[in-house]
């Protein structure tokens, strides 16, 4: 799996913290933070499976499997969407994220199931 977490520089800790706590959750999976400045260019060249940002959800979202928009405030509501399909969650945990990486995961069920899905076979 491969995920791009990105949050604004005021929130640059934030999306740091994430970015650890998901390397060390699962290891084997290829975790990137990067700048918002460089967001669209580390999406085209990382090509991410999930994308966890503090960012609203494009309007283009089919280009994405999955996107959490994880609001830095706990007291607003953050926007999970995989496959299409949108949920809300308030203060999600790193519990919550980790459930969406596996459910991302168990979705795309290998390359095979990810290129009928995108097109392309990564």
């Amino acid at each position: 799996m491969r995920v791009l977490v990105a949050f604004e520089d005021e929130y640059r800790v934030y999306g740091a913290a994430i970015t650890g706590a998901v390397r060390r959750a699962r290891p084997t999976d290829e975790v990137v933070n990067a700048e918002i400045g460089v967001l669209e260019r580390e999406i085209r060249t990382f090509q991410p499976h999930l994308i966890i940002s503090s960012l609203p959800t494009p309007t283009n979202l089919s280009e994405w499997f999955s996107w959490v928009r994880l609001s830095p405030e706990p007291n607003r509501i953050s926007e999970i969407y995989v496959e299409g399909n949108r949920r809300e969650s308030l203060n999600p945990s790193l519990g919550e994220l980790l459930s969406v990486l596996e459910e991302t995961e168990r979705l795309l069920g290998g390359t095979k199931e990810h290129a009928k899905h995108t097109g392309k076979y990564r």
